[in-house]
């Protein structure tokens, strides 16, 4: 009962968690977009800020990274280095979606990449989600395109470019001298937070349970201790072993003495 409980209230502490997320993110969303290039930026506290950055991407260095799904369709999330304008640094841009080959899921898409100088918005977070992954994944080699997972310092590793933080996931289509360029990808992005009904369902289920194994503790412990002593307790009367109608206590299954059936008798021994 008590471990049901705890893990009742670990669900609703989580969907009051995400709740507040949910919160933070829109007020987030609400304020002007912080331009990554601005020297002073604190990248620590951009983390679900909206974002505005400038410069090219390096496709040479695009990631897919695999087992992603859209509407229960197969595909990858393009990762994408973008140089900074006027700087040696990179950042890296979670594009969107694109589907896989059916035939040949090594394959890799083709995506649109804009040329030139472009500006794109998107949200700043510190790291891409994770999927699972059985045992330890083996250093990603100078061809591979396709990554399970993707951890900033095997990226840096792989690619040779000095990438920095925040990533971002961008929201909308990056623009080039004012114009949106069209990619063909998919930016429908799970929102952080959005689950919060299926907790607090849990969280039901869990009390739900909890309260079935109290009801069931106090009719198999206390209540079953107190009907015990109270069938224990019930003692019929004294009878006399000549009676041929014995007496029963009044609350016996049925009354075993009538007065015709005594005068009867009675009338058999005394002709």
């Amino acid at each position: 009962m008590a471990v049901t409980a705890s893990l009742g209230n670990w669900q609703w502490h989580r969907a009051a968690q995400k709740r507040a997320l949910q919160a933070q993110l829109e007020a987030a969303r609400r304020d002007v977009p912080v331009d990554i290039g601005a020297a002073g930026v604190d990248v620590a506290a951009l983390a679900g800020r909206r974002v505005r950055v400038r410069g090219r991407f390096v496709p040479e260095f695009d990631v897919f990274i695999d087992n992603r799904t859209w509407k229960g369709i197969a595909g990858f999330h393009l990762l994408s280095p973008l140089r900074l304008e006027n700087a040696d640094a990179s950042v890296l841009v979670l594009r969107g979606w694109v589907a896989s080959d059916p035939a040949n899921r090594w394959q890799i898409p083709a995506v649109t990449v804009p040329d030139g100088v472009i500006e794109l918005e998107g949200i700043a977070q510190q790291a891409i989600p994770r999927v699972l992954e059985l045992g330890q994944a083996a250093e990603p080699g100078p061809g591979d395109r396709i990554w399970l997972n993707v951890d900033l310092a095997a990226y840096r590793r792989w690619s040779g470019l000095d990438v920095q933080l925040p990533i971002i996931r961008q929201t909308d289509p990056a623009r080039a001298d004012g114009m949106p360029v069209e990619d063909g990808l998919v930016r429908d992005w799970p929102q952080p937070g959005a689950d919060v009904e299926r907790h607090v369902a849990y969280a039901f289920q869990w009390y739900a349970m909890a309260a079935l194994a109290g009801g069931l503790w106090i009719w198999f412990v206390p209540l079953a201790r107190w009907r015990s002593k109270a069938v224990n307790g019930r003692k019929a009367p004294p009878t006399d072993a000549s009676d041929p109608f014995p007496r029963v206590a009044a609350n016996g299954p049925a009354e075993m003495e009538t007065d015709a059936g005594r005068q009867r008798v009675e009338r058999d021994q005394n002709p």
